[in-house]
């Protein structure tokens, strides 16, 4: 997936309240481990490290993204933030978030890629929490339509779920001149994650989980919390 494109969509998805209550819990559970420093993979447009910032006791606080134009959005809000693949970063942390689906972005084989990296990151003690998508939210939540269009842009997604593999596909168009759009088409693929197999795969020690309800009566997302050793 281009994530240039994501970057363009996401102020159309609007999970803002679903995404800002997700940030207050990861705010939570970090209150607990006292942090000094954090970095944030994936920090998008830099809104929970704006919030994590004036909520916790931070001295160092720093976002990574694969997306340009996310590294530029959170750099305009105050955010430190750096477009690099998070294994070539050298620097280390008492904590570290992957917040909003991030793992389920990743095949098996990228995944324990990334959780190494991880390991490798962080200081002994320290903490790493990320979510993920239940089956439950893969199979009854997440497939089906979404359409949103806000002054000249129109968004169309319609994704699909089958063994393993939620398959979600992207329709925009952005009004450039009088009649004329620009359309742009892609694909998204998340990839279920048992947290048996995480925990299995990752070299830190999974020491909570936090099932959440966010859409359904049932949890549609888990929060995991490790810890390296």
């Amino acid at each position: 997936m281009g994530l240039d494109l994501y970057a363009d969509i996401e102020p159309l998805l609007g999970f803002e309240e679903e995404t800002g209550a997700l940030h207050d819990l990861y705010i939570e559970i970090l209150e607990s481990w006292n942090p000094v420093s954090l970095i944030d993979i994936g920090c998008g447009s830099g809104a929970f490290l704006t919030k994590a910032k004036k909520a916790l006791p931070l001295e160092r606080a720093y976002g990574i993204d694969l997306s340009e134009k996310m590294v530029r959005r959170a750099r305009e809000a105050g955010v430190e933030a750096e477009k690099i693949d998070l294994c070539e970063v050298k620097e280390r942390f008492d904590a570290a978030t992957a917040i909003f689906d991030v793992l389920n972005y990743l095949t098996k084989k990228e995944l324990q890629r990334f959780l190494g990296c991880v390991e490798e990151i962080l200081v002994p003690g320290a903490v790493f929490i990320a979510d993920i998508n239940t089956l439950f939210g893969f199979e009854e939540i997440a497939p089906g339509a979404l359409v949103r269009s806000f002054e000249g842009k129109f968004l169309a997604l319609d994704s699909t779920y089958a063994e393993g593999l939620l398959e979600t596909k992207i329709e925009y168009f952005e009004k450039r001149e009088e009649e004329c759009y620009l359309r742009r088409r892609d694909t998204i693929v998340q990839y279920y994650h048992a947290v048996e197999d995480i925990a299995r795969m990752s070299g830190l020690e999974l020491i909570q989980s936090y099932p959440l309800r966010m859409y359904a009566d049932e949890p549609d997302k888990e929060i995991l919390l490790f810890r390296k050793r």
